[in-house]
């Protein structure tokens, strides 16, 4: 898991020092995220399967690929602060895009520590853009089976998501 999450932030950082700053763009917006089973972390005590979180991206065109970098911030998941970070390859087609990507979790608090595995994402969406603004909606499915400290067992954290950005630049 190491060298893959090393080998993304590699390829992040060439990217972003080759592609020149003026074509890149920069976003922020809200995420909804639903957990698709129920999260358990004792006998008696479960979770909320829905979570709001304030994102910012940057994103880099090549082509019709892009690269995207993503800072996601859930205030409250499983009681703690979460912190993602998560990059993405999109194909990008004007209108529409979909693409893969790979992320990580990092709870604070308490229970303080790093998810035992990534999480996959399969998304979609659609970005309209108006002169040096882009509003930017898609829908994402996440694939993890992990552990965060303490706080949750190993289990599967599975998340449909929903989100919408507003981007500037590019």
């Amino acid at each position: 898991m190491n060298r893959l999450l090393i080998g993304i932030l590699s390829v992040c950082l060439a990217v972003t020092i080759a592609v020149p700053a003026t074509a890149a763009q920069f976003g922020l917006g809200l995420h909804y995220l639903r957990t698709i089973d129920e999260i358990q972390s004792g006998p008696n005590e479960t979770f909320s399967q829905n979570d709001f979180a304030i994102f910012g991206s940057l994103s880099f065109p090549f082509a019709i690929i892009r690269v995207e970098g993503d800072l996601e911030w859930v205030p409250d998941y499983l009681g703690e602060h979460l912190i993602q970070p998560s990059a993405y390859a999109f194909l990008d087609l004007g209108l529409i895009y979909g693409g893969l990507g790979i992320g990580i979790g990092y709870l604070t608090g308490d229970n303080s520590g790093w998810a035992n595995n990534p999480w996959y994402g399969l998304r979609a969406g659609v970005q309209l853009g108006l002169g040096g603004l882009a509003v930017d909606g898609f829908l994402s499915y996440r694939w993890q089976s992990a552990s965060f400290s303490d706080a949750v067992g190993n289990q599967s954290l599975d998340a449909f998501t929903i989100a919408a950005q507003i981007k500037f630049g590019g």
